[in-house]
C-alpha cells in the first residue's frame, strides 16, 4: 500500500488508545495487517530496486507525502494530535526502514530482519489485475477518514 493509508489507519487506531506507545504500536502493527490484503502500490508496475529508482517513483513518493501532510495539517488542531501522529507514523515506519534507498543498509541488523518481516506479509497483486488493489485502498483511506472525522 503507499504512505497515506497506512498513515491514515494508524492515525486512527491511535484515536482509540490514551497512550502514545501503544498508538505508535498500533500503528506498526497494522502496516503488516494492510500489507497482507490486496493492494496496488509502484512495485505492482515495475520492480523498485532498492538505490536504483526510476524518476517517475520519485515524484509519486513526493506526492504521496504530500497527501500524508495535508492529512495532518488537517487534524492538527484536535485534542489528539499526539495520537494521530504516533499511530500515523507506527503506520509508515515499516516502509521507510525498508525503502530507504541505500542498498548497503539491507545487510545491517535491523533493516535486514525488517524487510524480511515486511515481506513475508506483503501481498503482491498482479499488473494485470491492479484495479482490485485500488478498491482495497479507497476502503481503507475512506474509512480512516470517516473514523477520524466522526470524532471531529
Amino acid at each position: 500500500m503507499i504512505i497515506t493509508p497506512h498513515f491514515l489507519v494508524g492515525a486512527a487506531l491511535g484515536t482509540m488508545v490514551k497512550s502514545l506507545p501503544v498508538a505508535f504500536a498500533l500503528g506498526v502493527g497494522s502496516h503488516l495487517i494492510l500489507d497482507a490484503i490486496p493492494h496496488v502500490d509502484p512495485g505492482t508496475f515495475q520492480e523498485i530496486i532498492r538505490g536504483r529508482w526510476p524518476r517517475w517513483f520519485y515524484y509519486f513518493t513526493i506526492l504521496d507525502f504530500a497527501a500524508t501532510f495535508l492529512i495532518i495539517y488537517f487534524f492538527r488542531h484536535r485534542p489528539d494530535f499526539s495520537l494521530i501522529i504516533a499511530g500515523g507514523l507506527g503506520g509508515i515506519l515499516i516502509d521507510i526502514i525498508d525503502n530507504i534507498p541505500f542498498p548497503v543498509l539491507d545487510e545491517w541488523p535491523v533493516f535486514k530482519q525488517v524487510h524480511l518481516v515486511h515481506q513475508a506479509f506483503h501481498y503482491y497483486i498482479k499488473k494485470e489485475n491492479w484495479y482490485w488493489g485500488i478498491i482495497g485502498q479507497v476502503i481503507v483511506i475512506g474509512g480512516s477518514l470517516w473514523f477520524l472525522l466522526r470524532k471531529f
